[in-house]
């Protein structure tokens, strides 16, 4: 972890120092290990013939794909998206452009941070190492997501970035951040390394690890109409298909082959059983399914206001 600021104070600086040819160049690049990276001497060529493969995607090819940019002030939704193609981001907060908050409230300088000092009992009060590794985690999304002039539109028009901050000053902090530890993955929360994220199959991983099956990481569903819907829309399509089944059996029994044969009206008569069943079942999952999880939520309801209650009566003593 480094012990200081990933940038200095003149990397803000309007007045900036850099190659003249380097305002016409995107602010970041992939190299050949899908690293970030950005070399001046060698961008020219390498910017059309390099692979961009690697995730976070830029701005730029996340609306080429018809993702919808939605902003979402919550950490644990940056870069997640859903089957609906809509991608949620975090703003950049201007604190994290800030070198002096950087110097005092988030560079670790406790015990489980020197080097050499692993084994040492980390000292709590001072340790924010896993602060430090979001805000660099969050600083490297953003550097790949706005590598080019397009991306720095598209995420003024999205209020993604501080107002203050123009697309030479955006270049200047890049460079200096590309210079220090700040894209090192050893300093980055690994949750950045992934880049965008599906929510649906994070509900899946939270659900099996964390065994809140009715829960899951972050469901979108608001209202019970949705529960049903989400619920029942695969079910009457699995429908319609047994009904086509059914019909195509119908034709068979009418012909002469298909109806002298034993096995096919044994595969008829559990096919038609397990129509007129499997539905049915279907639909009392989903009811159950319902109870259980208004239930749960009544449940969780009364705890919270019983518990707010006790907050508000103690507060006016």
């Amino acid at each position: 972890m480094p012990p200081q600021a990933p940038f200095g104070q003149e990397a803000l600086n309007r007045n900036t120092d850099l190659d003249p040819a380097t305002f016409l160049l995107p602010a970041s690049s992939r190299n050949r290990q899908h690293a970030l990276s950005r070399d001046s001497t060698k961008s020219i060529r390498t910017y059309g013939s390099l692979a961009d493969q690697c995730p976070p995607q830029p701005l730029n090819y996340l609306v080429a794909t018809s993702r919808e940019i939605t902003v979402d002030e919550r950490i644990d939704m940056h870069m997640v998206w859903e089957h609906s193609r809509r991608i949620h981001l975090k703003p950049l907060p201007q604190y994290l452009l800030d070198h002096h908050f950087w110097d005092s409230h988030l560079i670790c300088r406790g015990l489980c941070c020197i080097p050499g000092s692993d084994q040492a009992p980390p000292t709590m009060k001072e340790c924010t190492r896993d602060l430090s590794r979001g805000g660099f985690g969050l600083l490297f999304s953003y550097i790949a997501l706005v590598r080019y002039k397009s991306d720095f539109k598209i995420a003024r028009a999205h209020q993604l970035l501080p107002e203050h901050l123009d697309w030479e000053t955006w270049l200047k902090l890049v460079q200096h951040l590309l210079k220090t530890d700040a894209t090192n993955p050893k300093n980055i929360n690994p949750r950045y390394i992934y880049g965008e994220l599906r929510l649906s199959r994070l509900n899946k991983i939270y659900a099996i690890r964390h065994l809140q099956v009715l829960r899951g990481y972050q469901f979108t569903r608001h209202t019970y109409g949705e529960i049903f819907h989400d619920y029942l829309t695969p079910l009457t399509a699995a429908t319609i298909y047994l009904a086509l089944v059914l019909t195509a059996m119908q034709v068979g029994l009418a012909t002469t082959r298909l109806s002298s044969s034993p096995a096919f009206q044994d595969a008829s008569f559990g096919f038609t059983a397990f129509a007129i069943l499997g539905p049915l079942i279907g639909v009392i999952l989903v009811v159950a399914i319902w109870g259980v999880q208004f239930i749960s939520n009544l449940i969780e309801t009364c705890q919270f206001n019983r518990h707010r209650f006790v907050d508000v009566e103690r507060s006016d003593l």
